[in-house]
């Protein structure tokens, strides 16, 4: 049995269920598995609780809820990114050794992320664990670096007008996208989980791990949406200039929501960035046998995920 007692926040959203389902498949590896949740939400967990997961009342920003507790997994939305820092201070101020920040998407280290708003929430949060492991010594991080969850390619996240059967995309439709499934995100970041070191070990307190299983050209992209829905799918290409102007137009307007948006899809379609770069870390965990695009959004359609 491991000795990593761990405690899930954010376990109601989208990849919230999936890491919790892939924690209680493996719940007897573990110390403790907990999912801490506001007193309005409670009622979402009886089946969590049925399975053994303990669920813990309360706030986010208690820190006496994260005692005897080594590890922090946080799946918030991006609604909700603003509240990491204070939810790290307070899971290190009662003893957790290691916290997995809401995370799961692209590699933030490129210069284009530093100067791109959709990213801000998640820097900062960087930036808190960089003083959190400095302040609190033992304390340390892992970014779990996926690329895009492949199930969001079915909805307007990635430009996709499913009424249409097209893609709005902006920037050049050869680029290479990298994904991974949202059940497979969630094996690896417990498999993760299982190769920490105990607390007390010394070690650098950072961790990057990419675990992209995927990766696509937008025709490729295109030419499997129509084999998944049976209709053809087109790209409707647009510059990425035309998206940053879109960012600076809504940024204008003050409609934080739609600029960051439009980052996003300027990001996607800069031949500047690249979502994951290589090398990738999946070879750390042959035992998990990811499932393609394909088959993911199979899945997703058929409202299985």
């Amino acid at each position: 049995m491991s000795s990593q007692s761990v405690l899930l926040i954010g376990a109601s959203g989208y990849i919230g269920p999936h890491i919790t389902k892939a924690f209680i498949a493996q719940k007897s590896k573990f110390a403790r598995i907990a999912i801490l949740a506001d007193p309005s939400k409670v009622s979402k967990f009886t089946q969590e609780a049925e399975a053994g997961v303990e669920i813990v009342v309360g706030s986010f920003l208690e820190s006496t809820l994260f005692k005897n507790f080594t590890t922090v997994i946080c799946m918030l939305g991006n609604n909700a990114l603003t509240l990491q820092p204070a939810i790290i201070e307070a899971a290190a101020s009662a003893g957790v050794t290691h916290f997995y920040p809401s995370e799961f998407g692209g590699d933030l280290s490129q210069e284009l992320c530093l100067k791109n708003p959709y990213f801000r929430d998640k820097l900062v949060t960087r930036q808190a664990l960089e003083k959190t492991a400095e302040k609190y010594k033992g304390f340390g991080y892992t970014y779990i670096i996926c690329g895009a969850f492949a199930e969001y390619l079915t909805g307007f996240t990635f430009g996709f007008i499913r009424e249409e059967s097209k893609f709005e995309f902006y920037g050049d439709v050869e680029k290479q996208m990298q994904f991974t499934g949202v059940a497979d995100i969630a094996k690896y970041t417990v498999a993760s989980v299982l190769t920490l070191p105990a607390p007390g070990t010394v070690c650098p307190p950072g961790r990057t791990l990419k675990i992209p299983t995927a990766s696509h050209t937008w025709v490729e992209i295109s030419d499997i949406m129509s084999r998944v829905t049976g209709r053809e799918c087109k790209i409707i290409q647009h510059t990425t200039s035309d998206a940053y102007e879109l960012v600076a137009k809504y940024a204008e307007e003050g409609d934080r929501a739609k600029s960051a948006e439009y980052a996003l899809k300027a990001f996607i379609g800069d031949a500047r960035a690249e979502g994951v770069p290589k090398p990738w870390d999946t070879d750390q965990f042959p035992e998990i046998k990811p499932q393609s695009l394909e088959v993911c959004l199979q899945r997703a359609f058929n409202s299985e995920i």
